[in-house]
């Protein structure tokens, strides 16, 4: 399944402020794991789900404030 798939999935369950708030910690997750991994084959995978789940934190939050 795609983070696109599991975020609206997500919106269909919760609150848009809710899911903002969820990619919000989904992305501080991965940074945590990308700062703790030790095997650098994971770096790029972490990399792209931070910045992913973000960008979709931002883009929420903008939706929130029009």
């Amino acid at each position: 399944m795609y983070n696109e798939d599991i975020l609206n999935k997500i919106l269909n369950e919760f609150s848009i402020e809710k899911t903002a708030t969820f990619c919000e910690i989904v992305s501080l997750m991965y940074e945590i794991k990308y700062n703790a991994t030790r095997d650098i084959n994971l770096l790029s995978e972490y990399d792209f789900e931070r910045d992913w789940w973000s960008k979709a934190y931002i883009e929420l939050t903008k939706e929130i404030n029009l």
